[in-house]
């Protein structure tokens, strides 16, 4: 499996599986979520996305993993909830 060599995952273990068929693949490990401390909360829109947040705060779409990790309860392929607080993280 090609993982970008910037990935967060470059570095991840690999583990085979089978498949029903027999056929073997080869999957990414777990990998621990890096702990990030928010800098200030921003209150989500209805139009709001981790993608778009990510691109107001970083001007970076692909940042969104920046504030999923600041969150521990928020899921990067959850929807972003309108009305709640969205923990922003530094750009480092």
């Amino acid at each position: 499996m090609a993982v970008d060599k910037k990935s967060r995952y470059a570095k991840s273990g690999r583990v085979a599986w089978v498949r029903a068929d027999g056929s073997q693949v080869e999957l990414i490990g777990l990998t621990p979520r890096p702990a990030r401390a928010a800098i200030f909360a921003a209150v989500a829109t209805d139009t709001d996305r981790l993608d778009t947040l990510a691109t107001r705060y970083y001007r970076d779409p692909l940042k969104l993993w920046r504030i999923a990790d600041a969150s521990p309860a928020l899921d990067p392929f959850d929807a972003v909830v309108p009305g709640t607080p969205v923990q922003i993280p530094p750009d480092k």
